[in-house]
């Protein structure tokens, strides 16, 4: 069953919110357009599913989506924060990731830097910070595809509201897959086996 939910919430709702969340915006370029399609929005995390069973097994919770919709393109973004959905991060540390000696700075607070394996074959780059300890956030992603509608993607981490009770998602190392995804399409395309660098 899918825990994550996406909403999409009228504007009165997002300036001055002492929310907990990650606030990002999403451009993306169609093929053969100038301008992007573009959304801003909240990622919160969700808590996770109780059963009715007498044993309860731990369970992650999911995230949930709410779009500004007073700002962005009109009437996509429910297309965008679809695919927004699948190029997130939120979970702890992955064989894919490593602790860079960086920080970057979000209002007051400095967030440690971590790098995110990507597979050859995909013209993408992407930064995760760490939002608490060992818990990692996308940060920034951006993506050019060689063909299909779609010509470019970003994802950027604006700004942090309160953080203190974000949580790993379920479905939180979602990028990962997608990351494997676009390296099978471009194995089929050029002929050669999937790698990561």
């Amino acid at each position: 069953m899918r825990r994550s939910a996406i909403l999409l919430l009228f504007a009165w709702s997002w300036p001055g919110c002492a929310e907990e969340g990650l606030r990002y915006r999403m451009q993306l370029w169609m093929r053969g357009e100038a301008q992007p399609l573009e959304t801003r929005f909240r990622l919160q995390s969700t808590a996770g599913t109780r059963s009715h069973n007498k044993v309860q097994k731990p369970r992650m919770g999911g995230w949930r989506l709410e779009a500004d919709r007073a700002q962005g393109t009109p009437y996509v973004q429910a297309m965008l924060l679809g695919r927004a959905e699948r190029l997130l991060y939120l979970a702890g540390p992955a064989p894919q990731t490593r602790p860079e000696p960086i920080l970057l700075r979000f209002g007051s607070r400095s967030l440690p830097v971590w790098s995110l394996e990507i597979p050859r074959g995909v013209h993408a780059s992407t930064v995760l910070v760490e939002v608490t300890p060992r818990l990692l956030a996308l940060c920034d992603f951006s993506a050019r595809f060689e063909q299909g509608d779609v010509a470019r993607v970003e994802l950027h981490l604006e700004a942090l509201d309160q953080t203190a009770h974000l949580c790993p998602a379920e479905a939180g190392t979602t990028l990962l897959s997608t990351l494997q995804s676009m390296a099978r399409e471009a194995q089929q395309e050029a002929g050669g086996p999937v790698t990561v660098r």
